[in-house]
Formats: structure tokens, C-alpha cells, sequence
């Protein structure tokens, strides 16, 4: 058993699949006597990887869309347009001969570095992809495939040190029935990934890669952060049994969110609104009953490109959701890359620490024409009578505020801007801030790593990581009575947004906009749906009165026992 952080409720079983790089063994990159032998590899590698590389664009087409897909078929292009087979039979000429998974290596590298120094950025944003299009190629040599998870036989245990944003893009997320990594916590990306889907999830999971072996028969256990190894064939018959009558049973409640206005018991509506990154997760939004979309993670619709996309491409991803969204309120988050959100092609060097750098408005200020472009597209949308704002991340300043309106100024500037609180400095000067936003968001997995100094990624402090923390609540507080202020919208975006006892703190503080994965819409209605005024005013006077987050935990569990136990369930 291998223990790690419980991130995603839920039991999953399935064989392992390892997703790590497959090393390459240091015989194969010796040097060869025989010429004939290595181009021979090296042909059957690059018909391995060719094909590869199509499955790939014909999977990801179907299941996500044209420009994602064409990511893939730019990376076969590099791969067949004759550069690399030229480059690698020069190499091969040399005497002795060098192995084929050398000349490979040795050439994508060099022909990378040299993308990277040219002046022209385009070129620039070409060197990660030879990188990668060679690691791919040498693996074909070296093993006669490419581990592909893009199409899993079977629902499987995906065990990896961690998941970037990027290479979801490629997994067979319909296949996947766990996931477990070896770092992070419950507010990584993998994580969140994970609840959006009801994936079970631990992350964490120090060991897990070595602990486990391809093909090994395992359960996740979201809820008690658990990877159990060698389950028999009878325990894992009744977790997929439990599975599908726990499917049923969601089917039922959201179609009963569907139905059902978000509303406490006292009578006061409230808003409960959806994170998405893609016109699937908006589809899935509207199947929840969500109304509308509290959070757009563009930064994932900027990662299903192989640059920077127009204004255009850009307009017609936002004009998707939008429509299916109609007629509620699309919040659309400005570009927020850097740090755990890298882009592939972006001229960001890598940083000491990137969580304290060149990140959201930040990195938008200094590449004014990517700014420009998305507040274009967001712009056009309202002009044409969607229900559309755009949102700001990372804000510190009133003069970035300032410095995006000037540019909707001379474009669109009726445009509704708002911020994201998801820093100290936004929270010492939210007064100032408010009165110059059009709405807030309070982005509570920032905001609380950033008010306690801790790396949310982290798991040797993630037991740190503590959202009712007297400081986050303090700061809650602040943020509800600045919004209320300056009589403008505030919501809630953040992971806090997602579970009964971190709801009802936000509720009792005075939120009444929450933004949530769609997953959790149905279950956090019910909630709701039982709680009224006097309630809650009474766990606020607890919360801002209490010195520990253990106290603040402890009360907001028993209040929601008490609750349960009222109704029955």
C-alpha cells in the first residue's frame, strides 16, 4: 500500500499504467560497425512514430477538436518532411558509426538549440517540439513502440510523478479510473482535473512509480489517500459494481440540479456557476444545472495550440461556450501562464521560483499584443450581445487595472473587467481595487498559498495548506465587506468552492456566488437547500472569533452533521 494525500473521492480499479520517460539504455547509444543496421532502425522508428503521431491526431480530433488535433499533425510534419531523415543519415556517414538512437538525439538537440537562439519567435516556439518529436523517435528505436495513452484498452490506474495541463490532452480521460502522483496535493492541477471528472485521485503519493509495476492490478482510494497493490479479481468485481450504481445515482441528482433553483432554506437565491476550460466542460456545466461559468481557464485553450492563436481562433473558442452557456454570465480569465501552467511555445524562461514571477498580468503587461488580442476576442463577444467579462489574474496594483482598461479604451470598453483576489497586496488594498473593478473573484488556492506562505504542490506541507486558517478567513471577511462596499458582484472560484464545510464558511462570511467544478453542482445544492439566515450568521460570529483552523474545521463539520442528521441522510 502506498499513502498519499486524499485529493478526489472515490474508489478506481484497473491495471497500472506508468507514464514516465522510458530510459534509454546506454548500449544503444553506442557506437555501431554497421551502417546498414542502424538506418534500418532508424527507418522502422520513424514509421513507428509516424503512425504514432496520425493515431494521435484522429484521437484527439474526435474527442476534443480540429485545432488541438493539428498540434499532432504539425509534429508528423516535422517528423516526415525529410530534415531529420537527412540529418541522421549525415550522421550515420561518420566513421566509426554512430548508433541510430544517437544520431537521433544528437541531431534533434542540436537542430533545437538552434531554434532557440534565432531572433524569430516562431522558430523559438519550434524548439520544444523537435525536442520532443526526437525523445518520441529514439524511444521507437529503442523499443519498437511509444507508450501511448491516448488510447487505453481498459479503465485503467494512471500512476505518475505528476500530470501537466498540457499532456491531458492526450489522455483517454474515458478510460482512466484513478490517478495517483508522486507530488502535489489536493489544489494541483491533477486534482482538480480529477473532481471535475469524479475521478478517484491521490496525490502525494511519494514511491508510487517504483512501488508499482505495469499491468498490476490496483485500487485508488480518493477518499482515504491510499494505492493498494495486487487487489484480487473478487474486490475489484464489487468496486466496479459500486461504481455503477454510484453513476446511476449522479445521473438522477443532476438531473435534479437541472431542475432546481439555488436557493437557501430561508428563501435567498444564490448563484452556483461552473470552472471550465473547454466547450465539453460547458456542455457538462449545463447537464449540472450551473448557471454559467464562474472561471474560463484560457490558458488550456491557449495550450490546444501550437502558438499563440489570433483573434479569431480565439473568438470562435470563447463564442462556443458562450452559446452553449446562454443566457447566464461567461467570466473569462486573461491569460494566466507561468509557474504550474507553462505554455509549450511560450518565450518564458524557466525561474528559481515562478510562482513569485513572471505570471497572469504580469507576463499579459509585458506581451501587450497577447493582452490586446484576447481582450479583442472577449471584446467582440459582448459587442455582439453574449453575456461576457473578462477577469484579471494576479493582480497586486490598481495601475494594472488601469493599464488593461486603456487598452479596452481604444477597442472595446464597455467591456465588464474585473479582478481576481488572489494575493496579499490585493487583499491589503482591496478598497482601492474594488473601486475600480467591475466585479471580484476570490481565487482561494492562490490566496491561501500566497496569505501562508506555503507551496500548495508541496506534500511534505500540504498538511499546512489550511483554507480556514484565521488569516483566510480574516481575509475573506475583508474581501465580502470591500465587494459589498463598492456594490459590485463578488464570487468565489477557488477550490474552496467545492466542498460542504469550506461552502459553508463562504456562505456565512456572506458570499452568495460560488464557482465549483460541475461534478460538485448537485451535492453542494443540497446543501444549500438546508441552510438559512440566522444559521449562518451564527457560524460567522464563531468563525471570526476563533484563533485555529482546527476549531474552525471542527465547527463547520459539526454544524453539517447536524444538518445530515436533521434530514435524515
Amino acid at each position: 500500500m502506498v499513502k498519499g494525500i486524499p485529493s478526489s473521492p472515490g474508489e478506481g480499479v484497473g491495471p497500472a499504467v506508468i507514464l514516465s520517460e522510458r530510459s534509454i539504455p546506454p548500449d544503444m547509444r553506442v557506437s555501431s560497425t554497421d551502417r546498414e543496421t542502424e538506418l534500418s532502425r532508424f527507418q522502422t522508428g520513424l514509421r513507428v512514430t509516424s503512425e504514432y503521431y496520425r493515431k494521435t491526431y484522429e484521437l484527439v480530433k474526435q474527442r476534443i477538436g480540429q485545432d488541438e488535433a493539428d498540434i499532432f499533425d504539425g509534429y508528423l510534419e516535422i517528423l516526415t518532411g525529410g530534415d531529420i531523415e537527412e540529418g541522421v543519415q549525415d550522421a550515420l556517414e561518420g566513421k566509426p558509426c554512430i548508433s541510430a538512437v544517437e544520431a537521433v538525439l544528437t541531431f534533434c538537440g542540436e537542430t533545437a538549440d538552434e531554434f532557440a537562439e534565432m531572433d524569430s519567435e516562431y522558430f523559438q516556439q519550434r524548439a520544444a517540439d523537435i525536442r520532443d518529436i526526437g525523445n518520441r523517435l529514439a524511444e521507437a528505436i529503442c523499443f519498437g513502440d511509444i507508450l501511448d495513452v491516448a488510447s487505453l484498452s481498459e479503465p485503467s490506474v494512471i500512476i505518475a510523478r505528476e500530470l501537466s495541463p498540457a499532456y491531458t490532452v492526450t489522455l483517454d480521460l474515458e478510460h482512466v479510473a484513478g490517478i495517483v502522483t508522486e507530488t502535489g496535493g489536493p489544489t494541483s492541477h491533477a486534482a482538480i482535473l480529477a473532481r471535475s471528472l469524479t475521478i478517484p485521485c491521490v496525490t502525494g503519493a511519494e514511491g508510487a512509480l517504483v512501488a508499482v509495476s505495469p499491468g498490476e492490478l490496483c485500487l485508488v482510494d480518493g477518499g482515504r489517500g491510499v494505492l493498494e497493490r495486487n487487489i484480487s479479481d473478487e474486490r475489484a468485481k464489487r468496486v466496479r459494481e459500486n461504481n455503477r450504481a454510484l453513476k446511476r445515482d449522479s445521473e438522477l441528482k443532476r438531473e435534479w440540479s437541472r431542475n432546481t433553483e439555488a436557493r437557501l432554506n430561508s428563501g435567498e437565491a444564490l448563484i452556483m456557476k461552473a470552472n471550465i476550460s473547454s466547450a465539453k466542460d460547458a456542455r457538462l456545466a449545463v447537464e449540472a444545472g450551473a448557471q454559467g461559468s464562474g472561471l474560463v481557464r484560457t490558458e488550456f485553450i491557449f495550450m490546444s495550440f501550437n502558438t499563440y492563436p489570433t483573434v479569431d481562433e480565439q473568438y470562435e473558442k470563447y463564442r462556443e461556450i458562450c452559446a452553449i452557456l446562454q443566457p447566464y454570465t461567461v467570466t473569462i480569465r486573461l491569460l494566466d501562464c507561468g509557474a504550474d501552467k507553462p505554455l509549450p511555445y511560450s518565450d518564458q524562461r524557466p525561474e528559481e521560483n515562478p510562482f513569485l514571477g513572471e505570471r497572469g498580468i504580469r507576463f499579459l503587461l509585458s506581451h501587450r499584443e497577447i493582452l490586446a488580442d484576447q481582450l479583442k476576442a472577449v471584446g467582440r463577444l459582448h459587442s455582439e450581445g453574449f453575456k461576457v467579462q473578462a477577469m484579471i489574474p494576479m493582480v497586486v496594483t490598481v495601475a494594472e487595472i488601469r493599464a488593461v482598461r486603456a487598452i479596452l479604451q481604444d477597442i472595446y470598453p464597455e467591456l465588464p473587467l474585473g479582478i481576481m483576489v488572489e494575493t496579499p497586496a490585493s487583499v491589503l488594498r482591496i478598497g482601492e481595487l474594488a473601486r475600480e473593478s467591475d466585479f471580484l473573484s476570490i481565487g482561494t488556492n492562490d490566496l491561501v498559498q500566497y496569505l501562508l506562505a506555503i507551496d500548495r504542490g508541496n506534500p511534505r506541507v500540504v498538511n499546512l495548506y489550511q483554507e480556514l486558517h484565521p488569516a483566510v478567513i480574516t481575509a475573506l471577511d475583508r474581501i465580502v465587506t470591500a465587494a459589498r462596499d463598492a456594490d459590485i458582484p463578488l464570487g468565489v472560484c477557488g477550490d474552496m468552492a467545492s466542498r460542504p464545510e469550506t461552502i459553508l464558511a463562504l456562505l456565512a462570511l456572506g458570499v452568495r456566488e460560488l464557482s465549483s467544478s460541475s461534478a460538485d453542482i448537485p451535492r453542494l445544492k443540497e446543501l444549500v437547500t438546508t441552510l438559512d439566515i440566522d444559521f449562518l450568521a451564527d457560524i460567522r460570529d464563531e468563525l471570526l472569533i476563533s484563533d485555529f483552523h482546527d476549531q474552525n474545521l471542527r465547527l463547520l463539520t459539526q454544524r453539517i452533521d447536524d444538518l445530515t442528521g436533521e434530514n435524515g441522510t
